[in-house]
C-alpha cells in the first residue's frame, strides 16, 4: 500500500472512530428505553432510530472494510427493521441477545485495527445465529405461538481446541491401489505437471533446428558418416516427437471435465433472476456430457454466467410485456453442447427475448467515441451486432453493478479470445439472440508465424491469423480518413505493425513496386491486415508470462523460446486490434488515454451521504478522480445546495434522514432544469425492488456498496458526463 493510501484509510478510520462511538451510544439508549418501556406497544420513533443507527453503522464499517462489524450491525438491523415492520414484538429473550450483541459490537469496536482484525477471540458466527434464531423466535410470538430460546453461552469464546483437525486432518485408512481404483489429486498438481511437460515442446523444436543445421553441413560437405547420423536423427525425432505427443495428450486427458460441472448451477441463478424481475424462464440444457479441459471450463465460467444473466436482464421480456406482444408468457432459454471438428466444442446461448436493440447499441457506441456518425450507414448488421464486445457500449437504460456499464460483453470476448475460441451473435429484432462461443477441448500447445519488424523478431500467435498475402504499396487506398486494402472483394483496414506496435520507424524506403507481406488477423469479427518486414515460419512454443516487473507492458503478452534458444516477444493481437479505432487509421501513439481534465474545465459533482466516514471516502475518491466536490449531509440539504449552485452530476445515498436518496432523485427530476443533471445511486439496499424504484424514480446508475470500487465510481462518472 502506497503512503497516499495508507494516510487516507488513516483519516477514514479516525472518522469511522468517533461515527462509530455516536451510533453505538444511540443504539444502546434506544435498546434501554424499549426495555423501560415494558413490553406493551413499542414506541415507533425509538425503533426506527435505533434502527437506522444500526444501518449507518453497517454501511460505514463496509466503507473501512470491518467487515465483522458489518455481518453484526447487519443480523441486528434485520431484528430492528422487523420491529419496525410490526412483524416481531419484544420478549425478554430478545433484550438478552441484543445485550449480548451490543458487548460484543463493543468490544469489536475497541479492538479494531486497520486490516479489520480484532485481535479478539470473539465467536462472531454464534452470536449472529443467536439474533438470527431470536428474530425467528418473536415473529412466531408474534403469531401467538411459543418457542424457547437456547442458553447463550458466555463472550468472548473461542472454537473448541483441534476442531479443525478432528474434521479435517484426520488421513484417510490407507488401502492397496488397483489399476481401476482413483486417487485423489489436486487439479493443482496436475496443471503443474502438464505445464512441465509441455516444456518438452521447445526439445522438440530443438531437435528440428539441429536436423536442419546437420542437413546443410552434410550437404556441404557431401560426408557420408554426416548422412547417416542425419538419418539417425531423423528417426529419433520421430520417436521423440511421439512420445512428447502422446505425454501431453495423456495429462490434458486427466484434465478434461464435462460442462455439466458449470452448467448445472444455470436453471438456479436464471430461477432466482427470473423471480427478482417478474420474468418466467424456461431453461433447457443439452448434450452438456461432452468434455473440455478443466482450466478452459475455470476461465469460461464466469463469461457464461455473464452471458447468461445478460440474456435474462436485457433479453427475455417480462411477463406482462410477452403477453402484450402476443408471445407465451414463459421465455425460453436454450443452451446447446456440441462437437465439432478439429477437438473444438461450441456452446450455443439462444434466448427467445425481444432481441438486440441496434439503435441503442449505436448510440452508445457513438457517445463513447467507439465509432462516428458518418459510419452509420455504412456498417453490416453483423458489425453493428460485433460492437456490443467493445468497451463501454450498452443498451441497458440504467448502470448498475450488474449491467449497463459496457464493460461484461468486453470481457467475455477477451477470455473466449485468450483461450484461443471464438464467439458469434445473431440477434433478431422481437424474436431473440444467439451466442455462439466455439473454443479448443484442450488448451493447445501454441503455435505461432515468426515475423521480423524493423530488423527484430516477433512472434504471431497463428489462431489469429486468417491469411497472409502479398500487396504493392498502391493497393492501400484511403478513404474517409481510414487506410484499407480490398480482399475477395472486402474491404479490410490496414496498418502496419510497425505503427501498431510502436517501434521507431527505420531508414528503409518503400518502393512503389515492392511488394508487402501483410497478415490478415481476426479477433471475434475484427477483422485487419497489418504489413511486416518478413515472414518466416511457423514454430511450436510455450508461451512464457512476462513477470511481476515487465506485466505491464503494454502490446505483448508474453514471450516464447525459438528452436535456437533465441527468446522473442509474443505480440498481444487482441490487444493491438482493440486499441485501433473503427473510425480512422492508426497512428502510433494514438491511444484514448483518459487524463485529469484541467483546471479551468474540471467538473463539479455534489455528493449527498448522511455517514461522514462514507461521505469523506466518496469526497476524496472523486477528487483524485480530477474533480471538483462538495458534499452535502442529507437529502434536504442536498436539494438547497443544487438550487443555490450549479453542478454537473450528483452521487447519492439512499437511506438519509429529511428527504432520502429517492425523494431527493424524483425532486431533482421534477425541476426542469435538471432534466439532463446524471444522477447516480450509491447505496448498501440491493433488493431488486430498490434498483427498480431507482430507475423509476430517475437516476441513471445505481452502484451497491458492498460490490463497490473506487474505480468502477469514477468510470461510471466519466461515462456519464
Amino acid at each position: 500500500m502506497s503512503n497516499d493510501q495508507d494516510e487516507f484509510l488513516k483519516e477514514l478510520l479516525a472518522d469511522f472512530r468517533i461515527e462509530a462511538a455516536e451510533h453505538y451510544n444511540s443504539i444502546l439508549e434506544g435498546v434501554l428505553l424499549l426495555e423501560k418501556s415494558g413490553l406493551s406497544i413499542p414506541d415507533k420513533s425509538i425503533i426506527e432510530k435505533v434502527y437506522r443507527c444500526t444501518h449507518s453503522l453497517k454501511g460505514a464499517a463496509r466503507a473501512v472494510n470491518l467487515l465483522d462489524i458489518e455481518k453484526l450491525c447487519m443480523a441486528a438491523e434485520t431484528i430492528f427493521n422487523s420491529l419496525k415492520k410490526g412483524e416481531s414484538v419484544l420478549n425478554p429473550s430478545l433484550f438478552d441477545v441484543l445485550y449480548k450483541a451490543l458487548d460484543v459490537l463493543k468490544l469489536l469496536l475497541s479492538n479494531y485495527d486497520k486490516t479489520g482484525g480484532g485481535g479478539t477471540n470473539i465467536n462472531l458466527a454464534q452470536i449472529i445465529r443467536h439474533l438470527e434464531f431470536v428474530q425467528k423466535s418473536s415473529l412466531s410470538q408474534a403469531e401467538n405461538k411459543e418457542s424457547t430460546v437456547p442458553e447463550l453461552a458466555a463472550y468472548p469464546e473461542t472454537e473448541p481446541a483441534g476442531k479443525d483437525l478432528q474434521e479435517k486432518d484426520v488421513p484417510e485408512k490407507e488401502v492397496p491401489e488397483k489399476e481401476d481404483d482413483t486417487i485423489r489429486i489436486s487439479s493443482g498438481k496436475l496443471n503443474r505437471l502438464l505445464r512441465e511437460t509441455e516444456d518438452f515442446v521447445v526439445v522438440k523444436s530443438a531437435i528440428e533446428f539441429y536436423k536442419k543445421e546437420l542437413l546443410q553441413i552434410s550437404s556441404r560437405y557431401k560426408d557420408e558418416n554426416l548422412t547417416y547420423i542425419y538419418e539417425d536423427m531423423v528417426r529419433f525425432q520421430n520417436i521423440a516427437n511421439r512420445m512428447v505427443d502422446d505425454l501431453i495428450i495423456g495429462i490434458k486427458s486427466t484434465l478434461l471435465s464435462p460442462f455439466s460441472t458449470i452448467l448445472n448451477i444455470v436453471p438456479k441463478i436464471v430461477r432466482d433472476l427470473s423471480k427478482e424481475s417478474s420474468k418466467s424462464i424456461s431453461v433447457s440444457i443439452k448434450d452438456d456430457y461432452y468434455e473440455i479441459d478443466r482450466r478452459i471450463l475455470e476461465e469460461i465460467k464466469d463469461p457464461i454466467i455473464h452471458l447468461i444473466r445478460n440474456c435474462v436482464d436485457h433479453g427475455i421480456e417480462t411477463v406482462r410485456e410477452r403477453e402484450a406482444k402476443g408471445k407465451p408468457s414463459q421465455g425460453n432459454l436454450n443452451i446447446t453442447v456440441r462437437k465439432e471438428a478439429d477437438r473444438k466444442i461450441s456452446l450455443i446461448i439462444d434466448d427467445d427475448g425481444k432481441g438486440i436493440d441496434s439503435e441503442k447499441i449505436l448510440k452508445s457506441a457513438i457517445k463513447n467515441g467507439i465509432i462516428d456518425e458518418s459510419r452509420l450507414g455504412k456498417m453490416s448488421e453483423n458489425e453493428i451486432y460485433s460492437l456490443i464486445f467493445k468497451s463501454g457500449v450498452s443498451s441497458s437504460e440504467m448502470i448498475t453493478e450488474i449491467s449497463g456499464r459496457g464493460l461484461g460483453m468486453a470481457i467475455v470476448a477477451e477470455k473466449v479470445s485468450n483461450l484461443g475460441g471464438t464467439i458469434d451473435v445473431k440477434s433478431r429484432k422481437g424474436l431473440g439472440t444467439t451466442f455462439t462461443i466455439t473454443l479448443p477441448q484442450t488448451i493447445a500447445t501454441f503455435r505461432g508465424i515468426i515475423v521480423v519488424v524493423e530488423g527484430k523478431s516477433y512472434m504471431v500467435p497463428s489462431i489469429f491469423l486468417e491469411r497472409a498475402i502479398l500487396i504493392k504499396p498502391h493497393e492501400i487506398k484511403n478513404i474517409g480518413g481510414r487506410n484499407i486494402i480490398t480482399v475477395n472483394d472486402s474491404a479490410i483496414g490496414y496498418i502496419s505493425m510497425r505503427e501498431a506496435l510502436g517501434v521507431e520507424a527505420g531508414k528503409t524506403e518503400i518502393h512503389s513496386d515492392r511488394y508487402l507481406n501483410v497478415m490478415i488477423l481476426s479477433v471475434n469479427n475484427n477483422r485487419l491486415a497489418f504489413s511486416v518486414d518478413e515472414i518466416l515460419e511457423e514454430q511450436e512454443g510455450i508461451v512464457k508470462d512476462l513477470g511481476p516487473m515487465l506485466n505491464q507492458l503494454k502490446k505483448i503478452t508474453g514471450v516464447t523460446i525459438l528452436a535456437n534458444g533465441v527468446i522473442v516477444p509474443v505480440i498481444n493481437i487482441n490487444e493491438i486490434i482493440g486499441k485501433i479505432s473503427f473510425n480512422s487509421h492508426y497512428e502510433a501513439g494514438q491511444e484514448r488515454n483518459i487524463e485529469t481534465p484541467a483546471e479551468n474545465d474540471q467538473k463539479k459533482i455534489l455528493v449527498v451521504e448522511d455517514s461522514i466516514t462514507v461521505r469523506t471516502m466518496l469526497k476524496t475518491i472523486i477528487e483524485n478522480g480530477g474533480y471538483i466536490v462538495k458534499t452535502a449531509f442529507d437529502g434536504q440539504d442536498g436539494l438547497e445546495t443544487l438550487l443555490n449552485e450549479s453542478f454537473d452530476l450528483l452521487v447519492t445515498d439512499i437511506e438519509m434522514p429529511r428527504m432520502n436518496g429517492f425523494e431527493l432523485t424524483e425532486k431533482v427530476r421534477e425541476n426542469s432544469a435538471f432534466t439532463d443533471l446524471p444522477i447516480i445511486l450509491v447505496t448498501t439496499l440491493d433488493k431488486p425492488e430498490d434498483k427498480r424504484r431507482g430507475l423509476e424514480s430517475g437516476a441513471n446508475a445505481y452502484i451497491v456498496k458492498g460490490s463497490f470500487e473506487k474505480s468502477n465510481l469514477i468510470e461510471t462518472i466519466r461515462r456519464l458526463i
